[in-house]
């Protein structure tokens, strides 16, 4: 075997070796030297690192580091040990004799305190990230759904104008009076594609007046004649909604009466539409 491929050879071992091995910090003292680990870390003494982050697995220290952070692991502290700050969540940390921390946080969850913080914590940033991306999608849809009938747009929105107090109260027996029957269908098994598919339909035409409602809004916010391009009155309005929707009850309150008001015009929209045809049908 010539001396080349000895060395090739040997590399590869090496590589798989270090694969195979626990995550260790390299031997060079270098300060702000961040490590992100998810597998178990050894920090030997005398190695200095900056920031430490470990998912799922142990991490044990004998150096010294700055700022470390364990999430579902165990964090062992050597009698070597000089650490600013560790975070432990999930795990527990064992401190020997003579290790140094300045300060700790462990929130394990066996305490009912940080079990609870950590829940509610998690559920308030996934409640959040859900609304931030429900109102980014409302935003898009209802301005699609108003440019593509910017050509017939005129005629429910006029009748919005005109009273928007009756199209709300239109909306609220419209509303009733599906989930009244959406009840009395989904009572049997053969109802249910039924009910399933009234609640569809009264969601799309709920949208289709939210997104006239949203032309609506917006040409009051920004003026008439500064938004005479549909898809701009309605992306001003519906990100007035969206914006406004997310103060707690307040916004929620103004949402269901706008949702409403949209539900009315769609429905007294359709009335109208059918009485007219109805009536060009008519002999003369």
């Amino acid at each position: 075997m010539t001396r080349a491929k000895r060395s090739l050879a040997a590399a590869i071992g090496g590589l798989m070796l270090f694969a195979a091995a626990p995550a260790v910090a390299q031997a060079s003292v270098v300060s702000n030297q961040g490590l992100i680990r998810t597998s178990a870390t050894d920090v030997l003494p005398g190695q200095s690192v900056g920031d430490i982050v470990v998912v799922g697995h142990d991490l044990t220290i004998g150096g010294t580091a700055d700022h470390v952070l364990v999430v579902n692991g165990n964090v062992d502290l050597l009698p070597t040990a000089r650490v600013d700050t560790v975070i432990d969540l999930g795990g527990e940390v064992r401190t020997l004799p003579g290790a140094t921390v300045h300060k700790l946080l462990h929130a394990t969850l066996g305490n009912p305190f940080w079990s609870g913080a950590i829940v509610a914590g998690l559920g308030a940033l996934v409640a959040w990230m859900g609304l931030f991306a429900a109102g980014i999608v409302l935003t898009a849809l209802l301005t699609v759904i108003a440019a593509a009938l910017r050509e017939s747009i005129e005629v429910p929105l006029a009748e919005l104008e005109k009273s928007a107090r009756r199209a709300g109260l239109s909306g609220v027996f419209v509303t009733l009076a599906v989930l009244a029957l959406a009840g009395l269908l989904a009572a049997t098994l053969v109802g249910i594609p039924v009910a399933a598919l009234c609640l569809a339909l009264y969601a799309i035409g709920a949208l289709v007046g939210l997104a006239v409602v949203s032309v609506w809004i917006g040409r009051m916010i920004v003026g008439r004649d500064r938004a005479r391009e549909v898809w701009k009155a309605a992306l001003a309005g519906v990100s007035f909604i969206v914006a406004f929707s997310s103060i707690p009850i307040i916004g929620q309150i103004l949402f269901l009466v706008l949702w409403l008001a949209g539900v009315g015009v769609t429905a007294e929209w359709l009335w109208r539409w059918r009485h007219r045809r109805k009536g060009q049908r008519a002999p003369t």
